[in-house]
């Protein structure tokens, strides 16, 4: 699908809007259920928002994704000027402080223990909720990618020289998202405490999301909601989790995605024949550990995953749009009918069996 060029006016996201259809069944199935009238779309207060903020979270994603943050890798000079940027927006949104601060720094070592340590840091913000006793549900999306390296021989991108591995959809699509979330949420305050936080250093072994574990606070975590790559598709945007989760899924069954988007269940489970099992894939891997349910939307791989072409001008500004409404959707009606955090009640479901990815190892989302 060919896209504007320049940012997304708001007039066009919204005269791009088309009937609801709801949430599909697992990733074998494609019948969606009734459509609902765009004019009951346009009255959803969130979905509204979201297209008022359509310029912002495109400018957002245009910056994070820039060749001026060389790739955002972990421990390197871009990584830092995206954490920084993160910070002010969460300021901006008016989420609150932490009790460590916005910034949690931590740092790794490489395979084996080795010599050299990488210096890190999440941005952790957070807004109370309506009924403290729920606990936290807890939104997350990694903002570190792979930096400058070189391209594969024989790809466009060695053709053309492109070495900056950019990360567009992985993940500043997820963080973009993130930060429109906590806007809106700013200015309707949910019923769970809401934590958000952009993590870093998932594609070295979520390393982020287990230095936010090891942090301990919040003390009782209802829900995970994990972002990782939702801004390029045809249409199929997943929720994957209710398998290990089921009680999650009546929630997101009733809620419509929003067109283009159509979205599904499903890479949750294993052994299911062509299907990528993605409980282990990101960060809510660490959560799903600890026996937290947890909700993963993102997008299957595409031709540009984990490539220097994965760049902002080839993001669908509709179908990414459209997605956050989608997700946004998804948050409310999650915070609105998840109960009270089960401490030390483990998760259903099998752990994942793979082994925990070092430093040049095996690679996150």
């Amino acid at each position: 699908m060919s896209t504007p060029s320049g940012l997304i006016g708001v007039a066009w996201i919204l005269a791009s809007l088309l009937p609801l259809h709801a949430c599909t069944g697992g990733a074998e199935t494609s019948a969606s259920r009734e459509t609902t009238p765009a004019t009951q779309l346009l009255s959803e207060p969130s979905d509204s928002f979201v297209a008022a903020d359509s310029a912002q979270l495109m400018s957002e994603l245009r910056f994070l994704s820039s060749d001026s943050l060389e790739g955002r890798r972990t421990g390197e000079t871009g990584n830092v000027l995206a954490r920084e940027f993160i910070r002010a927006a969460f300021g901006d949104a008016g989420l609150h402080e932490p009790p460590g601060g916005f910034v949690q720094p931590f740092e790794f070592r490489g395979r084996g223990g080795a010599a050299q340590v990488t210096h890190a840091a999440n941005v952790v913000g957070f807004l109370p909720g309506r009924d403290p006793s729920l606990g936290a549900i807890v939104i997350t999306a990694h903002f570190d990618h792979l930096g400058v390296r070189a391209p594969r021989p024989g790809t466009p991108e060695a053709a053309l020289g492109d070495s900056i591995f950019n990360g567009a959809d992985d993940n500043a699509s997820g963080t973009v998202a993130l930060l429109s979330i906590a806007r809106y949420m700013a200015q309707n305050q949910p019923r769970h405490t809401l934590v958000l936080a952009a993590l870093d250093g998932e594609e070295v072994g979520l390393r982020g999301a287990r230095a936010f574990m090891e942090a301990g606070w919040p003390p009782e975590i209802a829900l995970n909601i994990n972002l990782d790559m939702v801004s390029r598709s045809d249409s199929l945007l997943f929720a994957a989790g209710p398998f290990h989760y089921p009680q999650l899924r009546p929630i997101l069954e009733a809620v419509p995605a929003r067109p283009p988007v159509v979205l599904r269940f499903g890479h949750d489970q294993p052994g299911v024949n062509g299907v990528d099992d993605w409980t282990g894939s990101s960060d809510h891997r660490v959560f799903h550990d600890e026996g937290i349910p947890f909700v993963y939307f993102g997008v299957e791989d595409h031709e540009d995953y984990h490539r220097a072409t994965d760049e902002f001008a080839r993001v669908d500004p509709t179908f990414f749009v459209n997605a956050i409404r989608t997700i946004l959707a998804g948050v409310l009606a999650l915070d609105e009918q998840v109960g009270p955090a089960s401490s030390g009640t483990p998760g259903a479901g099998e752990r994942p069996g793979e082994p925990v990815a070092e430093e040049g190892g095996i690679e996150g989302g």
